[in-house]
C-alpha cells in the first residue's frame, strides 16, 4: 500500500500542475513591446568557417562609422544583431551595401514590429548590376524591368546612368537570393526576331564559387567540384 507521504507529494504536484496550466491573463496596464528593434539590423555571414568576431566588430565599426555609434552583439552563434542609434546610420547601412568581412558577405536584415531576431529570413541581398551588349535603342525602364527580373527581382534603376546619350550599359539594382547561383547572362529576341546575349556585371561582388554561381563558398572549397572531378 502507498504510504501517506507519497500520495500527499503526489497531490502537490498535481496541484502545482494545475497552476501551471491555468492561463495567466495579463493585466490591461501591460503593453507588449514592438519598437525594441526599430533601429536594429540582424545578419549573418555566407561562410561555414569561424567568424572573428572581436575582428569583426571592430572592422565593421570601423568600415561603416555611423554618426550615432553602433552596438554589435551575438544573438546565436552565427547570427548577429547590429544596433544603431540613430535612423539614418542604418538606413546608410542598410541600402548601401553589399558588405564583407574577410571577404566573406554578410547578409543583412530589418526587423518588423514585434519580429523575433532570431526568426528573420536571411536569404536576399541587393546588388547593382551593369548589364552589357544591349542593342541600341534597348536603354529603356521597361527592359530594365525585365532584365532586372530575370536576374534576381528588379528593384531600383539608376536614373543618372539614363541620363548620358551614349551608354555602354544599363544601371539596376536587383535583389538576388543568396541560395540559388548567380545568372550571368541572358540571350533576348529583338523586334526583327534576330537575338543577341547580354551579360551582366554584379559590382562589389566579393569571392563566389565560378562553377555554381553561388555565394556561399568559393571554388577552392567546392564540394560538388570535388565530388564531380570538376
Amino acid at each position: 500500500m502507498e504510504n501517506t507521504d507519497n500520495i500527499e507529494i503526489r497531490l502537490v504536484v498535481m496541484d502545482i500542475e494545475n497552476e501551471e496550466n491555468e492561463e495567466l491573463v495579463l493585466d490591461e496596464g501591460v503593453k507588449e513591446e514592438t519598437n525594441r528593434f526599430e533601429l536594429c539590423l540582424v545578419g549573418r555571414f555566407l561562410t561555414e568557417k569561424n567568424i572573428n568576431v572581436r575582428v569583426m566588430k571592430s572592422k565593421l565599426a570601423d568600415l561603416w562609422r555611423p554618426a550615432m555609434g553602433i552596438t554589435i552583439k551575438d544573438t546565436k552563434p552565427g547570427l548577429f544583431l547590429f544596433q544603431f542609434y540613430h535612423l539614418d546610420d542604418m538606413l546608410w547601412v542598410r541600402n548601401d551595401g553589399p558588405w564583407y568581412f574577410d571577404n566573406v558577405l554578410l547578409v543583412l536584415n530589418v526587423i518588423s514590429p514585434g519580429e523575433d531576431p532570431t526568426k528573420v529570413p536571411l536569404f536576399e541581398i541587393d546588388f547593382w548590376i551593369q548589364i552589357y551588349n544591349l542593342p541600341v535603342g534597348y536603354m529603356l525602364e521597361a527592359v530594365e524591368k525585365q532584365l532586372g527580373n530575370f536576374f534576381g527581382s528588379f528593384f531600383e534603376y539608376d536614373s543618372n546612368n539614363n541620363s548620358s546619350i551614349w551608354r555602354e550599359f544599363m544601371r539596376l539594382k536587383i535583389r538576388v537570393d543568396v541560395r540559388k547561383p548567380l545568372k550571368r547572362k541572358k540571350k533576348i529576341c529583338k523586334r526583327d526576331k534576330s537575338e543577341v546575349i547580354v551579360h551582366v556585371k554584379y559590382e562589389r561582388l566579393g569571392y563566389f564559387c565560378f562553377t555554381w554561381g553561388l555565394l556561399t563558398h568559393i571554388e577552392r572549397f567546392c564540394k560538388k567540384k570535388f565530388e564531380w572531378g570538376l
